[in-house]
């Protein structure tokens, strides 16, 4: 985690630097660095999905139900990494419509899961 930390402390540096003498590069370099930094942080990501996917052999839990989790937190990642870059270009507005749509594919993601609720408190009412 130190690595990361100091990667992004040396990107922050470059990219004060960069918009002070170069504006037209300071875009495509946030992005760089945004990039940087989450490829770094992939190590941490595969750690975590081996450590879900052995609970889920576990316990037995349909596996269907965790591909939804997963795309619905992948979904929200993006979207937020995505409106965080554009925010930091100064344009908040274009950002917030990003985060609405974000929300918007949240919940059609989450439809089977909501079904499958609705499902089964139908059933515990019969």
């Amino acid at each position: 985690m130190l690595k990361i930390v100091a990667v992004a402390v040396i990107c922050a540096f470059v990219l004060i630097y960069l918009k002070s003498v170069n504006n037209e590069f300071f875009s495509v370099a946030v992005l760089g660095a945004g990039v940087i930094i989450t490829a770094l942080g992939i190590e941490y990501l595969t750690d975590t999905l081996s450590f879900v996917n052995n609970l889920i052999k576990s316990t037995g839990i349909n596996g269907k139900y965790f591909a939804v989790i997963l795309k619905i937190t992948a979904i929200s990642y993006v979207v937020e990494f995505g409106a965080g870059i554009i925010e930091d270009l100064g344009l908040k507005s274009v950002a917030d419509k990003l985060v609405f749509v974000g929300k918007l594919a949240i919940i059609i993601a989450a439809m089977p899961v909501i079904t499958a609720v609705f499902d089964l408190l139908s059933e515990l009412l019969k």
